[in-house]
C-alpha cells in the first residue's frame, strides 16, 4: 500500500512548513507562503503565484496542482523532482526504508539557472517538459539596454521575440519580486520599464507561469545608496539620495532623519544600504571585510543584520542575530546555503547592538566566513558565479557601518570605504 496523490501532496507540504518555519509551528500565514514563492524562483528558477500556493494550502485544487508546480515544490525540498521525491517516500506496509531514487540530487540552482550575458537564445527543452500549455518552437530573444550609464531613476529597453513560443501569456518581471511584473504582448518586440534602485538584477522573460530567458539589469550607483521600506515586495520605499548619511567615520540614519522622512519607528522596517559597481573582481578569489552593528531604534526581540556580496550569478550572504536568536541566523557560500533551524549556526549569535566585524574569504571556490577574526564557518562551493558587482547591507529597523573592504587575492585593496568625509 503506497501513498495517494493527494497524501504525497500533503506531504510534501508539510516538509516544507518544518523546512521553511511556517507559522513557528502555528500554521502557515500569507507572509511564509510569500518567502516560499520567492525562494523557489531565486534557487529554483519556476515562479508559482501567490495565488497558486494559497489554493494548494488551502485544498482548493479540483483537479491538483499541475506537474511544474508539484516538481518545483520537490526542488525546494532538493529532491530532482516529483518523482524522486514519491521515490523516496514510499510509505510501505511492510515499514521498509524509502526507496533511493537512482538520480543523483544536484543542486536545485545549478540545475536551473539560466542567466545569460546578452541575448538569451534557445532555452533548454528538458526544463520546458516540466511545464504544461508552454511549447517552444524557434529561438528565445531577450535583452536589455539601459537609457543612463549610471544611476536612478533609469529606463530599460527590453527587446524580445516570443514569436516561436506557443502559451497563454507572457510576462516580464524587473527582479526577483513578483510584485513587479508586467504583462507584455507576443506580438510586439520593445517592452520599456523603469528601475528606481540600483545594483545587478535578473530581469525575467515569462511564459505563462514559468522562466524562459533571463537578462541582467546592471545599474550602477553614485556612491551608497540608502532605502528604508516597510515590506520588501513594496517599491515604494523611502530614499536618502539627497540627505548626509555619513557621520563621524560612519554610514547610519540617525533618528532625526528618519522622524524627517515620515518613517513610523513603531512599526517594523528594514533599511537596505547598497553600493552597485563594476568592481572587476572574481566571485572565486576574493576577501570582504566589514564592520557593522545594528542600532536600537525597534523594540525587537530578535534584531539581526544581512551583508551581501553580490554576484553576476547569485549573493553570497551572512546572516547576524542577537545572541539567543541562533534559529534565525544564516549564510550562503556558493550554491550552499544553511539556515539556524537545521544547522548548528551558534557562531553567528552575536551582541548585534555592538560592533562585528564580519569577513569572507574565498580562494578557488574555498569559502570561510570569519567572525572578529576567529574562522566560524568554512564550505567548498562548485558553481561559478561570476564578478563581483555590489555590496548591500540589510538591518531590521537601522545599522551602522563602520568600514567596508573589498581584496584581491593578494591582498590588494579593490574598493574600501571607512566614511571619512574632509568637510
Amino acid at each position: 500500500m503506497h501513498y495517494s496523490e493527494n497524501e504525497y501532496i500533503q506531504l510534501c507540504k508539510s516538509k516544507l512548513e518544518v523546512k521553511f518555519s511556517f507559522g513557528n509551528g502555528q500554521g502557515y500565514t500569507e507572509k511564509d507562503l510569500e518567502l516560499l514563492s520567492t525562494y523557489i524562483e531565486e534557487n529554483v528558477g519556476v515562479y508559482i503565484s501567490l495565488s497558486t500556493l494559497k489554493r494548494l494550502w488551502k485544498n482548493q485544487f479540483k483537479k491538483g496542482p499541475q506537474l511544474a508546480t508539484l516538481n518545483a515544490l520537490a526542488n525546494a525540498l532538493d529532491y530532482s523532482d516529483w518523482q524522486d521525491f514519491k521515490l523516496n517516500n514510499k510509505k510501505q506496509v511492510d515499514g521498509s526504508k524509502p526507496v533511493t531514487s537512482s538520480s543523483n540530487r544536484v543542486s536545485v540552482s545549478l540545475k536551473f539557472r539560466i542567466l545569460a550575458l546578452g541575448i538569451v537564445c534557445l532555452i533548454a527543452i528538458i526544463a520546458l517538459n516540466q511545464s504544461q500549455g508552454i511549447r517552444i518552437e524557434g529561438p528565445v530573444v531577450f535583452k536589455a539596454d539601459k537609457t543612463l550609464s549610471k544611476g536612478v531613476p533609469n529606463t530599460f529597453i527590453f527587446t524580445y521575440d516570443v514569436s516561436q513560443v506557443k502559451a497563454d501569456s507572457f510576462f516580464i518581471q524587473q527582479s526577483w519580486n513578483g510584485w513587479r511584473r508586467e504583462r507584455i504582448d507576443p506580438k510586439k518586440s520593445v517592452y520599456t520599464s523603469i528601475y528606481y534602485e540600483s545594483g545587478f538584477h535578473r530581469a525575467k522573460l515569462y511564459a505563462n507561469d514559468n522562466i524562459i530567458a533571463k537578462a541582467p539589469v546592471h545599474i550602477l550607483s553614485d556612491g551608497w545608496e540608502a532605502h528604508a521600506y516597510y515590506n520588501e515586495s513594496d517599491d515604494r520605499f523611502v530614499n536618502f539620495g539627497e540627505e548626509e548619511i555619513t557621520l563621524d567615520g560612519n554610514l547610519r540614519l540617525p533618528v532625526e532623519l528618519l522622524k524627517s522622512k515620515n518613517i513610523d519607528t513603531r512599526k517594523v522596517f528594514q533599511t537596505r544600504v547598497s553600493n552597485s559597481q563594476v568592481f572587476n573582481l572574481s566571485s572565486d578569489n576574493f576577501s570582504f571585510r566589514t564592520r557593522v552593528k545594528s542600532d536600537q531604534v525597534l523594540n525587537s526581540n530578535c534584531p539581526w543584520l544581512t551583508v551581501l556580496i553580490v554576484t553576476e550569478e547569485h549573493i553570497f550572504t551572512v546572516t547576524l542575530v542577537q545572541k539567543g536568536c541562533e534559529n534565525f541566523a544564516g549564510y550562503k557560500l556558493g550554491e550552499i546555503s544553511k539556515r539556524g533551524d537545521d544547522n548548528d549556526l551558534s557562531k553567528l549569535g552575536q551582541q548585534v547592538y555592538d560592533f562585528q566585524e564580519i569577513g569572507i574569504d574565498v580562494r578557488d571556490k574555498h569559502a570561510e566566513i570569519l567572525i572578529n577574526g576567529e574562522r566560524a564557518y568554512t564550505e567548498e562551493f562548485k558553481q561559478n558565479f561570476g564578478e563581483i558587482v555590489g555590496l548591500t547591507y540589510v538591518f531590521e529597523g537601522t545599522g551602522t557601518i563602520d568600514f567596508a573592504r573589498l581584496l584581491d587575492p593578494a591582498g590588494t585593496v579593490v574598493f574600501e570605504d571607512d566614511f571619512n568625509r574632509l568637510p
